[in-house]
């Protein structure tokens, strides 16, 4: 609530360069006017606030907290250390100033130069793609904003009046009204501290405060400034284990709910029911909070596992634990890490064992032989059912969340393409290293130049010798060695931080607390001091903020970009998202939402019964797959009423002889479904299953977002996409195996070294602007990466300077201007603009995988032969290759099989002999000029092994037939 002042474009425009308006958000409350006529500054004045506070039963040593505390507008006008702030203000000043991080100081000096034109003010991602500020584009979002806030306040002081005290559901209401609104600005407009989202700004100062309040209620004050400390809490599950392990996708789906419910019944207890921290990430290890440092920690750890072990309907290990004292959250990389160490495979408890001997115990009158759940593998079942009674209830889950929403698809076999085939496609992102704060040191917060060239620092420069960089960093060595300030050296210090200071000891200390990492207060080297401070004045700083921004950043590129932009944008066509109501006869008087096999002229597919009363069905299946009964559903429902079938049900297990005695196009709520199922989705990775035949296409749309999204940062940020297809009839455990094993190599991914052997200015597109491509060198492979790096804003007059550094090899410092140590070890970055042919660069690469389940034992090879994502484009590239020499009859189908034969007889051969050889193929068999760019693209494809990979994916997977003409194309 503190920040509110910031969501408005009065702010936004305040900041802008040549703006002649005066706005402070801290004295909002003195104007009304600036609330358009809503309840929300009678809500941020009302003292309910103070008398609330006042009521706390707190010990003389909390006091404290309540002093100087009337109304929300004390939190809006005193939460920063020159306010002078008192009790609780104390904390929330402490907290803002970890969060606001050292990088933003200097680059809110900078008056000028970070400063963005008034028309083209825009936000960042925390990678450097800009978008547009929604709050500027849509001129009532304010008023409607501060009348949900106000409505929402008035409801938690009408329950603090009545009850004392606010339900679950006004905290939830409330933080989904301020997550909806400040995702759509920004909490600082210079560049390039525009990535941080005034959310992301807000609710990590929040969550720290949250943290420090429990831990006075329970310990005591104390004075925060500098001294305050918190730590992690970690939940932590391994979701994809857990859900490999289920038979068919409604195991799978019940898994995921089932733990989603989980960590949101965590979230509650100590978000709310014992209100000591905030969430802060979560991910396929786990749920992580914000949390105090106190003694009491154990307490609650043993409650949390006491409450929600025992109502754990899987067996599975739930490992709680806290992190080390902190006074950032960069530890949340090393606990994730120390997260993948400890969750442990499925295990069978004491629970479990009580569970299953009370299920034997219970049926032992019925006789049956019992046999133990292959979902779960803990619980017993009886011999003639597929699932132990728990495991079954969550899979027919599935069925009833489907009945409320039938356009969104939890069938497999709608999913699957005209051949019957499905691709599970798995996304990766490596966010460790920035996480951890180590690739943040590669980005720039404000230039040595931007600072120089402000208002008397050239002067001030000019008389203290400093003409680069490394001029600063010494002068700051001798500053340490004698911190007693002359007058230049005075001038200096305020050139930096905005005080007038005369002991250089205090502009450190007052930075080194504001330190993220904590490493700052633990030197005492005065070199180390001074080339710490460089890095603290000018790079990006891992605040708490900025890395919740980072994992922000790649969960909305998969869940907006990806999920709802790529894959919701599939076409709707007659048949193929089609669906039939079918009536059968006689009735198999099965369950409403269940499903069972029916077979109908050589087709098998699961319809799911709709009403069990009059045995009415809707089809869960591709109707390509029923082609030949007609072209459109229509068609196919005229063809199939009538029919003879065979079908069986879950239960009986024996194929009966039954007739669809009616059948026609389903109602249109049951129209126009969508053939895809996401998995699950976290910051790091998504797991989405989709048609086979459309996969290829889809991971190339992902690409191609990716490379524009993540431009500038590509060689340190990797994303991995892997493509692995299979039937429809394969079971799920050994496709979600096979995902697991590849998710887990892309994270094992290592640096890796390629040359520059080209480098040329481009014209990019709108969204990327001037762009330099480099063509890379890359040790064992023939075709070489092509990348499209943009040094652009959404500004056309400002170029990025701040973000696409690339990390070169050189023992020495290379000698362009745009460079610098990103590590203090003789680590060199250099800007996109100044790197040269024959520079050797440092990358992070992306694999990628094609691949398709046709055995069982397919799986435990699919972490083998990875390429680079970068060959998705030259697998899509060589099938229009193919595909064009077939439908001009230069080639036969049966030419490509022998000369693809051909390339299997002579790898067995030597390099040299083999390149003799395929040289001879290409020409005597394809008829390839060696004097062609044909020639040259194809023999290197095939060298790079893309080229078989192509011709197996497009004629053996996807099945096409390109020399029949373009229709099968």
């Amino acid at each position: 609530m503190h920040l509110v002042g910031r969501f408005s474009k009065e702010f936004l425009e305040t900041h802008v360069r040549d703006s002649d308006l005066q706005f402070d958000y801290q004295k909002i409350c003195s104007n009304s006017d600036f609330f358009e006529n809503t309840r929300l500054y009678e809500m941020l004045t009302n003292k309910k606030l103070k008398d609330f506070i006042s009521k706390l039963n707190t010990s003389a040593a909390v006091e404290e907290l309540k002093k100087d505390i009337d109304n929300f507008c004390n939190f809006i006008q005193k939460h920063t250390w020159r306010d002078a702030p008192k009790g609780l203000c104390k904390i929330l000043a402490d907290a803002h100033g970890i969060v606001s991080g050292i990088d933003k100081s200097l680059a809110g000096r900078i008056v000028e130069a970070g400063k963005q034109r008034k028309n083209y003010i825009f936000r960042s991602t925390a990678f450097g793609y800009e978008k547009e500020i929604e709050l500027l584009k849509d001129r009532g979002l304010k008023k409607q904003f501060f009348e949900e806030l106000s409505q929402i306040l008035n409801n938690i002081f009408t329950e603090l009046e009545t009850k004392e005290q606010i339900s679950y559901e006004s905290y939830q209401r409330f933080l989904s009204i301020i997550t909806k609104y400040y995702s759509k600005t920004i909490g600082e407009t210079r560049r390039s501290i525009n990535e941080i989202s005034l959310y992301d700004y807000a609710y990590s100062i929040a969550s720290l405060v949250k943290s420090n309040l429990a831990k006075m209620l329970v310990d005591g004050w104390y004075e925060p400034r500098s001294k305050s400390k918190w730590t992690i809490l970690s939940v932590n599950l391994d979701i994809p284990r857990l859900l490999s392990k289920g038979l068919k996708i409604g195991d799978i789906l019940g898994y995921r709910e089932e733990t989603e419910q989980l960590f949101n019944e965590i979230k509650k207890f100590v978000e709310y029911d014992y209100p000591f921290g905030n969430e802060i990430y979560r991910d396929e290890t786990g749920i992580y909070f914000s949390s105090p440092s106190f003694e009491e920690i154990k307490k609650f750890l043993e409650e949390i596992e006491k409450t929600f072990f025992n109502h754990l309907s899987f067996d599975v290990s739930l490992h709680i634990d806290t992190s080390r004292e902190s006074r950032s959250m960069t530890v949340i990389a090393s606990e994730r890490m120390n997260a993948l160490k400890k969750i442990s495979f499925p295990h069978i408890s004491g629970m479990m064992k009580h569970q299953r001997n009370a299920a034997i115990n219970n049926n032992q009158e019925n006789k049956f032989s019992f046999e133990k759940c292959p979902v779960c593998g803990v619980r017993m079942k009886s011999e003639k059912n597929d699932r132990c009674e728990v495991c079954d209830k969550r899979y027919k889950k599935r069925a009833e969340s489907w009945n409320k929403d039938p356009k969104k698809t939890v069938w497999l076999d709608e999913v699957s393409d005209k051949n019957g085939c499905v691709a599970m496609i798995v996304g990766k992102f490596n966010l460790n290293k920035w996480l951890s704060g180590e690739l943040l040191d590669t980005l720039i917060s404000t230039t040595f130049e931007e600072w120089k060239s402000e208002n008397g620092n050239i002067q001030l420069c000019s008389k203290l010798g400093i003409h680069k960089i490394e001029d600063l960093e010494r002068k700051f060595q001798d500053m340490f060695k004698n911190s007693k300030l002359d007058q230049t050296g005075k001038e200096l210090c305020e050139s930096l931080v905005g005080i007038k200071i005369d002991d250089f000891s205090k502009l450190w200390n007052s930075l080194a607390e504001r330190d993220a990492t904590g490493y700052a207060l633990n030197l005492v080297n005065e070199e180390e001091k001074a080339r710490h401070l460089i890095k603290l004045l000018f790079r990006k700083h891992p605040s708490f903020a900025r890395l919740r921004r980072i994992w922000s950043t790649t969960k909305e590129f998969i869940d907006q970009t990806i999920l709802e932009t790529i894959i919701n944008s599939f076409i709707p066509s007659n048949p193929r998202t089609k669906r039939i109501q079918l009536v059968i006869s006689p009735n198999p008087s099965i369950p409403k939402n269940a499903t069972c096999d029916i077979i109908v002229g050589g087709v098998r597919f699961s319809p799911v019964c709709i009403d069990n009363t009059k045995g009415i069905f809707i089809s869960t299946t591709n109707l390509e797959i029923l082609s030949k009964f007609g072209r459109t559903v229509e068609e196919i429902a005229e063809a199939l009423s009538g029919q003879n079938i065979k079908l069986k049900t879950e239960e009986e297990k024996n194929w009966k002889d039954y007739m669809i005695i009616e059948a026609k196009p389903a109602d249109d709520e049951f129209q126009d479904y969508i053939p895809y199922i996401e998995i699950y989705d976290f910051p790091d990775q998504f797991m989405i299953l989709v048609p086979a035949y459309e996969a290829l296409d889809i991971a190339e749309k992902i690409l191609m977002e990716y490379e524009k999204q993540f431009s500038k940062v590509r060689d340190r940020l990797p994303f991995h996409l892997g493509v692995i297809a299979f039937h429809r009839r394969t079971p799920l455990y050994i496709v979600m195996d096979a995902a697991r094993r590849l998710l887990k190599r892309f994270e094992m991914s290592k640096t890796i070294e390629a040359d520059v052997i080209k480098v040329e200015d481009i014209a990019g597109d709108s969204e990327l602007g001037k762009c330099k491509k480099l063509v890379l060198q890359v040790d064992r492979r023939e075709i070489p990466l092509n990348w499209v790096v943009s040094y652009s804003t959404k500004d056309p007059e400002v170029e990025d300077l701040w973000y696409p550094y690339l990390r070169i090899c050189s023992a020495e410092k290379p000698d362009r201007t745009l460079c610098f140590d990103y590590t203090g070890s003789g680590d060199y970055v250099v800007h996109i603009k100044e790197i040269k042919e024959k520079d050797r660069i440092k990358i992070e690469p992306s694999y990628f995988k094609l691949c398709y389940i046709e055995e069982s034992s397919d799986r435990f090879n699919v972490d083998e032969n990875l390429k680079f994502i970068d060959d998705i484009h030259h697998i899509k590239n060589l099938w229009e290759m193919v595909k064009r020499n077939l439908l001009s009859k230069k080639w036969t189908l049966s030419q490509l099989y022998s000369f693809w034969k051909e390339l299997e007889r002579i790898k067995e051969y030597d390099e040299e002999t083999f390149e003799y050889f395929l040289e001879s193929n290409l020409i005597n068999i394809l008829g390839l000029n060696p004097s062609s760019d044909e020639f040259e693209f194809l023999k290197k494809a095939i060298e790079d092994g893309l080229f078989e990979l192509c011709l197996h994916w497009n004629l053996q997977v996807r099945k096409e037939k390109a020399e029949k003409g373009a229709d099968s194309i």
